[in-house]
């Protein structure tokens, strides 16, 4: 086995493991927060994929990001050039959630292009470092990234769920 597989692998599994979280769930529901300092699946969801898109598109590929190629930020309404990481209270709380079929037509679209990627890379290739001057992460560490954001942030949706619908079989 390849490490791409196992990227491709282990992206397949955490997209199980999301669309079961998100099974079911309304829109009101995918916009709760359990506090005024909490996130919400919705921006959880967001981030993990704006995190896979911002590494497979704009770094590694070097094209646009499906996020403006493809219009989703304009149909979600979200922040233009954000990931979501280290936002504030206050910019948590003005983050408009976007509308659950959106988000996931989103991350659909995202998970695509990254595992078509997956598809075409070398072993060579992932141990590249694609931007020397802004980082010394290789392409293998980035893709090593984009696997742990999905397992770790799928599992916060699904902790989320929980809380709102116990165990809801």
């Amino acid at each position: 086995m390849q490490a791409q597989d196992v990227f491709r692998w282990s992206l397949n599994r955490s997209n199980e493991y999301l669309t079961a979280a998100l099974d079911g769930l309304t829109q009101q529901e995918f916009g709760w927060r359990p506090g005024p300092e909490s996130n919400c699946a919705a921006f959880v969801m967001w981030h993990m994929t704006r995190v896979e898109d911002f590494f497979a598109n704009r770094v590694i590929q070097r094209q646009t990001e499906v996020y403006e190629a493809q219009g989703f930020r304009e149909k979600m309404g979200t922040p233009p050039k954000d990931t979501g990481n280290s936002y504030t209270v206050e910019k948590l709380q003005a983050w408009p959630a976007p509308k659950l079929e959106d988000l996931k037509a989103y991350a659909d679209a995202v998970r695509k292009t990254t595992l078509a990627l997956l598809q075409t890379i070398t072993t060579e290739r992932l141990s590249q470092v694609p931007n020397p001057e802004r980082s010394k992460e290789s392409v293998g560490e980035m893709l090593s990234r984009v696997t742990t954001e999905a397992a770790h942030h799928t599992g916060q949706i699904a902790y989320l769920r929980g809380l709102q619908r116990g165990l809801n079989k």
